[in-house]
């Protein structure tokens, strides 16, 4: 599958998202996507922020390819801590400057602070396969390649290119879902 083959993506730890299960949280999205063309997908990690999703969303691009959001389990049951916050965001912005109103129709919940990061989606899709599995010795830190990816708490999404590189003890991990990002790639949200 092309989207498991992409030389750039985004490794992203999904679980219960305030009070949603993952199945309403991707059904509420792909409803967004189909009705407002897009879908902000908040994200809290100090390696995958506002400006990191756009800089290798830009260097794809200049390379002809496309990153990919992959949305995978973590390595345990219970790894990924549930959001606990239910904040709605109003506002985003591509550069921390210009702000705009979230049209109506896209929710975006979660701790909103001025380290949110949200995803621009234009595609959503469901793994509807039992077991999709990435072994993430298969790439390395985006902004370091000569190491390993690294995830926990607040790093539970990262940026990876594809590039062995050995590590992670837990390095197979079930792909539940994968996102296709659109310019701007990720907006900062208030």
């Amino acid at each position: 599958m092309d989207v498991l083959e992409s030389k750039y993506v985004i490794l992203s730890i999904i679980g219960e998202h305030a009070g949603e299960s993952e199945i309403d949280v991707f059904l509420r999205k792909r409803k967004e996507i189909h009705e407002a063309g897009k879908s902000f997908w908040l994200i809290k990690s100090n390696k995958a922020k506002t400006e990191n999703i756009q800089e290798i969303s830009k260097k794809a691009e200049k390379e002809g390819e496309k990153v990919y959001v992959l949305f995978i389990h973590a390595s345990t049951k219970g790894g990924a801590r549930p959001t606990k916050k239910e904040d709605i965001a109003h506002h985003y912005s591509s550069d921390n400057n210009n702000w705009s109103i979230i049209e109506n129709g896209i929710k975006v919940t979660g701790k909103i602070d001025r380290s949110s990061t949200a995803l621009v989606l234009k595609n959503l899709e469901v793994f509807n396969k039992e077991d999709v599995i990435i072994d993430l010795w298969n790439y390395s830190d985006f902004f370091d390649s000569l190491n390993r990816i690294k995830t926990g708490l607040g790093s539970s999404t990262v940026c990876a290119v594809k590039k062995y590189c050995e590590g992670m003890k837990s390095r197979h991990r079930k792909v539940v879902a994968f996102g296709e990002l659109m310019e701007p790639y990720a907006v900062w949200l208030k």
